[in-house]
């Protein structure tokens, strides 16, 4: 009998933890009260995206769409650097891109317009190294849950320049 009391305050003792911890998650991942402060230095994030690149993986004019999947550290709540991945026609990812952003958060209204620029390269399909440079802006909803949508002109070593499009969502940790 002490031991079923001792196991179901445990219960209820972590259940309580849960709901104060879920509570918490609830108000920073989906609650937005403007001039909160939601860009911060140190900050990291995770992007999940889908793309549209006027070119596909072996440089063609075709076109292609696909998932994406990047990480961002911001040293200031201005600069930081960013890495992405993303994977044509829904095939294994083949590039690695590493950029520089400079955003300027606009506090009162959550958004942030930033400019990237960096390096890449792609490893299978057309192996090349590639450079980048690109506008976008992100918008938070919550401290730490936005969207984003930047354009990219990239520049293949090998194959013809293209553009490409990323929208998707961001979680700040």
């Amino acid at each position: 009998m002490k031991a079923k009391s001792i196991l179901l305050a445990a219960v209820v003792g972590i259940l309580t933890i849960s709901a104060v911890q879920a509570q918490n998650f609830w108000s920073d991942h989906f609650v937005y009260e403007p001039g909160m402060g939601v860009y911060h230095a140190n900050e990291f994030s995770m992007d999940v995206f889908g793309f549209h690149a006027s070119h596909d993986r072996n440089g063609s004019s075709n076109g292609s769409w696909g998932p994406g999947v990047g990480g961002n550290y911001f040293f200031t709540d201005c600069i930081g650097v960013g890495i992405d991945t993303y994977s044509d026609a829904f095939n294994k990812p083949y590039q690695l891109n590493a950029n520089a952003i400079f955003r300027y958060p606009i506090e009162t209204i959550g958004l942030a317009p930033y400019g990237v620029a960096g390096f890449g390269r792609q490893w299978s399909y057309a192996p090349q190294w590639q450079g980048d440079v690109g506008v976008g802006v992100e918008y938070r909803f919550a401290a730490k849950t936005g969207v984003f949508t930047d354009l990219r002109g990239v520049f293949p070593g090998q194959t013809s320049n293209y553009v490409t499009w990323r929208f998707g969502f961001r979680v700040v940790f």
